[in-house]
């Protein structure tokens, strides 16, 4: 599957150009507020291109923390989205390892929000250049083995906290996400609309449009394109993290 790229709007495919040039006046009156805006030919138009965007799959970034026997499994068989038995396998496996004491894997597995809505079922991405992401926004994730579902809940704890800090490394997944996999198409047409009026000149780039989504499937093994460590050369070019205000560990 082509991958198409958010950040390169002179790259999309002839296809979804066409349904763009054939849409835009609909889109450029929505948003100049000019007389014939119209939110019904909005909606008309927002549902035509998300349709468009189905049979295309984005280029995205998911941030996390791996060691290295979970890198090269992503890396084979593909990015689970989150579920207590995905949680329990890692788990069982820091066990197995040594890295973990099994009274410490009880009290994680005890104490988490794997089950929480917005993280059940879920891989997110952001679906625009790494380096672009806040350094504030990913630096608890790249710090904490595990993700939001275990360190919001034990990272202040004094033994759990720096041994969710010890395991693994800052990780950067870099895959191909079919847009049948994400939540809905309306948030990602809006997007692509938008992205689509700053490339023409149309609507200010002030402040480009920066989409995350998250997929509710599974990527096999051929989506994920690579699975880079800190503080290898391919993370620090793809995040540029060597210039960020505190160094990673």
């Amino acid at each position: 599957m082509a991958a198409l790229d958010l950040s390169q709007p002179d790259t999309w495919a002839g296809e979804l150009r066409d349904v763009l040039n054939e849409l835009r006046p609909v889109f450029r009156s929505w948003e100049l507020d000019l007389p014939d805006r119209a939110a019904h030919a909005f909606d008309a138009a927002i549902r035509s291109l998300g349709e468009a965007l189905m049979p295309h799959g984005l280029l995205g970034y998911h941030f996390t923390r791996l060691t290295e026997e979970e890198a090269v499994h992503i890396r084979e068989k593909g990015l689970e989205v989150l579920s207590i038995g995905l949680l329990e396998r890692r788990i069982a496996s820091q066990v197995t390892r040594g890295e973990l004491a099994e009274e410490q894997a009880q009290r994680l597995l005890a104490n988490n929000q794997v089950r929480d809505s917005n993280r059940s079922g879920k891989a997110w991405f952001c679906f625009y250049p790494a380096y672009e992401v806040r350094e504030y926004a990913v630096r608890s994730l790249l710090g904490h083995w595990g993700g939001e579902a275990l360190y919001n809940l034990n990272a202040g704890d004094a033994e759990l906290g720096p041994v969710l800090k010890s395991m693994g490394s800052p990780a950067l997944v870099e895959a191909v996400v079919p847009v049948p996999f994400l939540s809905a198409t309306n948030g990602l047409a809006i997007a692509v609309a938008r992205l689509d009026l700053i490339h023409q000149g149309i609507r200010s780039n002030e402040y480009p449009e920066k989409f995350e989504d998250y997929s509710i499937r599974t990527l096999e093994g051929f989506m994920v394109r690579r699975v880079v460590l800190h503080p290898g050369r391919e993370f620090r070019e793809l995040t540029q993290s060597q210039h960020w205000y505190e160094p990673l560990t």
